[in-house]
């Protein structure tokens, strides 16, 4: 009697493709299975006790996200200070309109209104007043500082001011006088010690612009006001309309950077804009302040390299996270290759393994977000101490910066489960 043995390489073979067969570890989307997936995975908290084993990739990686969100941070923090420092003028005009040249983009750009519109807009039963304000940039030098630095300089007309600065109530009257100015005490500290001893009632001598004849114009900062500088001014002092025409000349009361408009109580306020925009007739153009701010922050963000730089730093910023976290969940998975198999050979399916590799990357990019929340706090403290341009860790930045990380974290775990579909049963008997 003979005895048959079963071929065993063959039997082998059709078991394996049977247990191969059993899923075909396709993402098949439904709430069921991703709830399922879910729970287990947070059942079983593989990924993060894989983690733990591999200390130097967890370091690399920790480390690697924690500066590509420092570098996010930072980049929110610019860009918010070059715009809220661009628009802090626009907010404290008075009024309801804002008369601006036509097709107006940006005060930096140094675009006038002709003064003679004044007479157009004014016959409009509407209007209660116009305030005038000029607005341009000179050189100013006095005793504290060793040369004379770049500053911007604002004109109103004393009697009818077109802006609501903190501190210019108070100081108002001093400037009826001419050659006085008042000194932005949120300058940059650029200037010396002039708000200090301007706040103790001290008259305090500086020079500024040179007349056509090529002496300095001598002029006295009598007090402070508040407004802030931006991205291109370190600081701002504010004159009388009067004193601006004795210093610049009396041509420039004819070119307003903008003209303040009030209505009378109850006009309406959209009636009345496209009533002035139909009587200026390309002259000039009637906005409101709400627009007047969108405008100059659609400039910087647009039309001057500051919008792309950022937006380019967030997205490097984005990948460079995304390259670490990678590499963390790569290296585990590499290692851990034959026990994946076994749990594919098991039944779990494709939402089971994302969720699994989802937890390395969350338990990197935990930590990394909390480390470089402290750090971009420290940073922005330090900008802004050198800087005044406004940098605050707000809201706005600590949502941006988590949407960033899950973008980090799903776009990651999408690349490194794409090397678990070339995992096989079959490699467990190799």
């Amino acid at each position: 009697m003979a005895l048959i043995l079963p071929d065993v390489p063959a039997l082998r073979l059709r078991l394996l493709r049977l247990l191969s067969n059993i899923d075909r570890w396709r993402p098949r989307f439904s709430w069921t299975r991703l709830q399922e997936a879910a729970r287990t995975s947070t059942a079983m908290p593989l990924g993060v006790q894989q983690l733990k084993r591999q200390r130097t990739s967890t370091l690399l990686s920790l480390a690697g996200v924690t500066a590509s969100l420092l570098v996010i941070f930072a980049q929110l923090g610019i860009e918010r200070a070059v715009y809220e420092s661009s628009v802090r003028l626009h907010r404290m005009v008075v009024g309801d309109l804002v008369i601006v040249p036509y097709g107006f983009k940006s005060m930096q750009l140094h675009a006038e209104v002709p003064v003679a519109v004044t007479d157009i807009v004014t016959t409009n039963p509407a209007v209660a007043t116009t305030m005038p304000f000029w607005f341009g940039v000179m050189s100013m030098s006095h005793a504290g500082i060793p040369t004379a630095r770049r500053i911007a300089w604002y004109a109103i007309d004393p009697e009818r001011p077109a802006i609501e600065a903190p501190g210019l109530a108070e100081n108002l009257y001093k400037l009826r006088e001419t050659r006085r100015l008042l000194f932005d005490r949120d300058s940059r500290p650029y200037f010396g010690n002039i708000a200090e001893q301007a706040d103790s009632g001290v008259e305090v001598p500086v020079l500024g612009p040179p007349d056509n004849r090529g002496l300095l114009h001598q002029l006295f900062v009598v007090g402070n006001f508040a407004v802030g500088p931006n991205v291109l001014n370190d600081g701002a002092v504010l004159m009388s309309e009067q004193t601006m025409a004795e210093v610049f000349g009396a041509w420039w009361s004819d070119r307003p950077a903008f003209i303040a408009v009030k209505l009378v109580a109850g006009a309406n306020v959209d009636a009345a804009r496209q009533q002035l925009n139909q009587a200026l007739i390309g002259r000039g153009e009637a906005i409101t302040v709400q627009e007047f701010e969108q405008r100059e922050r659609a400039y910087w963000s647009g039309e001057t390299p500051v919008g792309y730089i950022t937006d380019l730093g967030f997205v490097m910023g984005i990948m460079i996270g995304m390259v670490f976290i990678y590499y963390a969940q790569y290296q585990i998975i590499r290692f851990y290759l034959p026990e994946y198999a076994i749990l594919k050979s098991l039944g779990y399916g494709w939402w089971f393994f994302f969720f699994m590799i989802g937890q390395i990357g969350a338990a990197i990019i935990t930590p990394a977000f909390v480390l470089a929340f402290t750090l971009g706090r420290g940073v922005y403290g330090a900008t802004e101490a050198a800087m005044h341009l406004g940098m605050s860790m707000g809201l706005r930045e600590m949502v941006v910066a988590l949407v960033a990380c899950v973008i980090m974290t799903v776009v990651s775990s999408l690349f490194a489960i794409r090397r678990l579909w070339k995992v096989d049963p079959i490699m467990l008997f190799e």
